[in-house]
C-alpha cells in the first residue's frame, strides 16, 4: 500500500464507510474518491487530501506517508534564462544556487509561472531561501 489511495481505502473500510458515505462526509465526489483509491498515479490536490484527512481525523502526512513518498524532480525541457540570472547573482555574492529551491521554482513555472522576468524569479528564489532554509551565517 504505497500510494495515498491505499491508505484512504484502508481508513474508509476500517471505519465501515462506503464510497458514497465518504463522499458525503468529505464533500468530494464518489468518482474522485474511487479514482484516488484505485489509481496509484492519481495526483490529488492538497485541498482534496485535507478534506479526506479531516473526515478521518488524521493528518495529510498520515495519508501520503511522507516516509515512503518519493518526489520526482521536475525537469525543464530547456534551461530557462532565469536560472542563469539566479546563478550569476548568487555567484557575485560568493554563493551557489540551492538545487532544492531551483526545483521549487521549476515547479512554480511549470504549474503557474508562465513567462516572468529574470528579476521576478530571483526575487522568488530569495523569498523561498529566506522562508524555508536555515539562516545564513
Amino acid at each position: 500500500m504505497s500510494h495515498a489511495g491505499g491508505r484512504i481505502r484502508k481508513l474508509r473500510t476500517d471505519a465501515g464507510l462506503t464510497l458514497d458515505q465518504l463522499a458525503e462526509k468529505t464533500g468530494l465526489s464518489k468518482g474522485l474518491l474511487s479514482k484516488l483509491e484505485n489509481l496509484p498515479d492519481s495526483n490529488p490536490s492538497l485541498e482534496t487530501l485535507q478534506s479526506i484527512a479531516d473526515a478521518f481525523d488524521v493528518t495529510v502526512g498520515d495519508l501520503i506517508d511522507a516516509g515512503e513518498t518519493r518526489a520526482r524532480p521536475v525537469l525543464a525541457l530547456h534551461k530557462p534564462a532565469w536560472v542563469d540570472a539566479i546563478v550569476s547573482a548568487l555567484a557575485k555574492e560568493g554563493r551557489s544556487a540551492d538545487e532544492d529551491i531551483l526545483q521549487a521554482l521549476y515547479v512554480l513555472q511549470a504549474r503557474k509561472g508562465g513567462q516572468k522576468g529574470d528579476m521576478a524569479w530571483l526575487h522568488m528564489y530569495r523569498s523561498l531561501e529566506l522562508n524555508f532554509k536555515k539562516p545564513r551565517s
